[in-house]
């Protein structure tokens, strides 16, 4: 069986766009399973349409997703979001709550969560025991 990781938007998004910054993550990505939480697509489509992206652009980021398996919202991923905002609430930390659906996604499937923005889901490391990958 393959092993799985689960990207961060941030991530996905410095492939989309050809950043430089993608390099650095590639050496993480070799013969792993790609995943992506159903709220990083919604937010690439947030910005697709914030931005006024056109219709050639649109399709590169449909064809862009298609290279990752789309983890859906289930019960199971519910509780484990609300696991995750109220134990960090509990604690007087935050999470935003798009960042706790990702952090929600990689625990409730047991991946490993590849980010470049560590400190959203610092508290959801070391609170829910989410395994955060950063190069």
């Amino acid at each position: 069986m393959t092993e799985g990781i689960l990207l961060d938007t941030d991530v996905v998004s410095f492939f989309l766009k050809d950043d430089t910054r993608a390099k650095k993550f590639e050496p993480f990505l070799t013969g792993k399973l790609r995943s992506l939480s159903f709220m990083s697509t919604a937010e690439l489509y947030r910005w697709a349409l914030t931005r006024s992206w056109g219709p050639k652009r649109i399709e590169h980021l449909e064809r862009t997703l298609e290279d990752y398996a789309v983890l859906p919202y289930d019960r199971v991923l519910g509780w484990t979001w609300a696991r995750v905002v109220s134990t960090c609430s509990r604690h007087g930390l935050s999470i935003a709550p798009s960042d706790a659906w990702i952090a929600a996604t990689a625990c409730r499937h047991d991946l490993p969560l590849l980010t470049h923005n560590m400190k959203h889901f610092r508290a959801a490391e070391e609170l829910c025991g989410l395994r955060l990958v950063v190069p």
